[in-house]
C-alpha cells in the first residue's frame, strides 16, 4: 500500500551532529509533503528542546514528543494526547535514581529541570554534542525534592537521567524494572522513564487513527530503543 504517513525520530536520524536538517533529508521531507504525505516528528525531546525542531520544520503539523507521552497539533495549537507518568511512580524513580551520580532531568509540561549541581558540571554527564542543548533548555533547581512533594502542582510526563557509569546504568535498570514506568533510551548514555501507556509507538497509532490512516500506510524511521515501539508499529 502506498504510504501516507511518516514519523521521523529526530537526534541520530534527521538531524545531523549539528544538530541540523541536511540539505538531503530537507529534500526528502519536502518531496514527501509535495505528494500529501503526512510528516510528523516522533521524537523524545519535548518543552523548550522542541522549539528548535518545530522552527527548522515549520510545515510540519504534528509533533510527537516526550517518547509519546504527547501529541501537539501546531495548526490548533493544543495537544492532543497527553500521558504523564503517575506520581508513584515518578516518586519511586527519583528516590533509587538519586542514591546514584547521575544528571537527574524532570519533564513537566512547560520546563525541564535538573540540579543546580549537575546543570554546573553538565560536561561530567552529558555527551558533547547534545551539551549545549542541554544548556540552553533546562532550569537548574537547587533541590529537585520539590517536584516530587505531593502538593507539587505540575504533572511529570518524562525523567530523564544521563550517566556516565555502565554498572550504574545497569544497577538503575534492575531495581526500577518492576515499576509502573516505560524505560527507553536515546542515546547510549541515557536513560528515559514514560508511562507505561506511553510510547512512540502508541502515540503514532493514536495519530494514525485520528488521520484515518492504516498501520500499513505509515513509514517509522529511528535509531534508538525508544524508536522500536514505533518500528514495531509501523508497516515500513
Amino acid at each position: 500500500m502506498a504510504v501516507k504517513l511518516i514519523a521521523l525520530d529526530m537526534d541520530g536520524t534527521t538531524l545531523n551532529d549539528g544538530h541540523m536538517v541536511s540539505d538531503q533529508n530537507r529534500a526528502a521531507i519536502d518531496e514527501a509533503l509535495r505528494r500529501n504525505i503526512v510528516v510528523t516528528v516522533c521524537t523524545g525531546r519535548s518543552n523548550t528542546e522542541l522549539a528548535p525542531i518545530i522552527a527548522v520544520l515549520p510545515e510540519v503539523r504534528y509533533f510527537i514528543n516526550g517518547n509519546g507521552c504527547k501529541i501537539y497539533d501546531k495548526k490548533m495549537d493544543k495537544v492532543i494526547l497527553s500521558e504523564p507518568l503517575s506520581f508513584s511512580a515518578a516518586n519511586t524513580i527519583y528516590r533509587i535514581v538519586r542514591e546514584y551520580p547521575v544528571m537527574l532531568e524532570v519533564y513537566t509540561d512547560n520546563q525541564i529541570y535538573t540540579s543546580k549541581s549537575c546543570y554546573d558540571h553538565a560536561n561530567k554527564y552529558v555527551p558533547a554534542q547534545f551539551l549545549q542543548l542541554i544548556l540552553d533548555t533546562r532550569t537548574p533547581l537547587e533541590n529537585l525534592k520539590a517536584l516530587f512533594r505531593p502538593d507539587w502542582q505540575k504533572l511529570i510526563y518524562k525523567i530523564n537521567i544521563f550517566y556516565n557509569n555502565v554498572e550504574n546504568f545497569e544497577a538503575i535498570r534492575e531495581r526500577c524494572k518492576d515499576l509502573p514506568a516505560e524505560m527507553t533510551g536515546s542515546t547510549e548514555a541515557n536513560l528515559e522513564f514514560n508511562s507505561l501507556t506511553a510510547s512512540k509507538g502508541r502515540a503514532l497509532s493514536k495519530l494514525a487513527s485520528i488521520l484515518k490512516i492504516d498501520a500499513s500506510e505509515v513509514m517509522a524511521i529511528g535509531d534508538g530503543s525508544n524508536d522500536i515501539s514505533m518500528l514495531k508499529y509501523a508497516g515500513y
